[in-house]
């Protein structure tokens, strides 16, 4: 039984799928399984699956299915998988290759539910940033005590899970929806016990415009609200939900008041989806504006909080618009 299962989703990426596998396949720590999910790609790379397997067999294993989305893949190869953690690759990234080794010092050392790594940006063949989640470094922590675990990267790449907070929880990735990874993600902080960061950057994560959060399609950005109803349903029905009720609040100002106003007010600032959600942060957060966590926003969301606020949309697109020519 291998320590780590890697699972890749994979669709419509073939210029950059023999990159993401050879990254795995160089690791210095070779105790891992690789899963490479074909989730109906109709390119070529259900064939660069099947070479990859045919000449790796002992660490690769191809897996075709019907078109279901990412989400669907993932949750097929965690059906497949048989290692201790489970990590999730999109198949357009690449990792480092000393990650899987120093992620197995820590397995050893420190056997967290989850360990956090670094992310570095890459645009355009440019590094342009770098992902780091909240909470200090090299440090055993108690999730249910780290109210910036929930802050941070909602991503499924940035951390290795212990399998069972999949399996012994019945917890899965919604499928053929956006914001499938902030389900997952918050879902999961509810049931692990404990976490670790790693200083440094082991992901690297290639920003391209085809990504969903960079889709002009702005209705589809009430996805956004569908997420939360599955959030608040499942932490109720759980009863997690008033142990993390502040939390859950400020991840929705993040994500549906700020993140997603924005996005769609960019794109058209009279879209009904503004005030779906002012209506929506109102009815299940009534008192968001006082939230205990605000003090976490810098200067520049806080300002972008208050004109929201305040309607003031012209504002808060000139302001985007200024920052963007600025590059800033």
């Amino acid at each position: 039984m291998p320590t780590f299962s890697l699972i890749v989703p994979i669709y419509k990426i073939e210029a950059y799928l023999p990159k993401c596998i050879d990254s795995v396949l160089a690791q210095t720590c070779q105790d891992f399984e690789l899963l490479l999910v074909d989730d109906g790609s109709p390119d070529g790379c259900g064939a660069i699956c099947d070479d990859y397997a045919r000449r790796y067999p002992d660490k690769i294993r191809a897996v075709h299915q019907p078109n279901g989305g990412a989400g669907a893949a993932r949750n097929h190869g965690i059906e497949l998988s048989s290692g201790n953690y489970l990590l999730f690759i999109d198949g357009d990234d690449y990792l480092s290759d000393s990650f899987l080794a120093d992620l197995k010092h820590t397995v050893e050392t420190n056997p967290a539910d989850l360990i956090l790594y670094g992310a570095e940006v890459e645009k355009d063949g440019k590094k342009v940033g770098e992902l780091h989640e909240l909470v200090a470094p090299d440090k055993l922590l108690k999730v249910k005590d780290e109210p910036d675990l929930f802050f941070g990267v909602m991503a499924p790449w940035n951390r290795a899970y212990r399998r069972g907070l999949f399996t012994e929880h019945g917890i899965s990735f919604a499928t053929r929806v956006w914001y499938e990874d902030i389900r997952v993600v918050t879902k999961i902080l509810a049931v692990a016990q404990t976490a670790i960061r790693l200083p440094k950057c082991y992901y690297h994560y290639l920003q391209r415009e085809g990504s969903a959060m960079n889709n002009k399609n702005s209705e589809r950005n009430v996805e956004i609200l569908y997420a939360y109803d599955d959030i608040l349903g499942w932490y109720q029905e759980h009863g997690y939900y008033e142990k993390y009720r502040d939390a859950l609040e400020f991840q929705a100002i993040q994500h549906i008041w700020l993140a997603a106003t924005v996005r769609v007010l960019l794109i058209d600032r009279k879209h009904h989806l503004i005030a779906d959600f002012r209506a929506y942060m109102e009815e299940h957060f009534p008192r968001f504006r006082e939230n205990k966590y605000l003090s976490k926003l810098d200067s520049n969301k806080l300002l972008v909080f208050k004109l929201l606020d305040k309607k003031r949309y012209r504002t808060v697109r000139l302001l985007f618009r200024v920052k963007n020519r600025l590059g800033k």
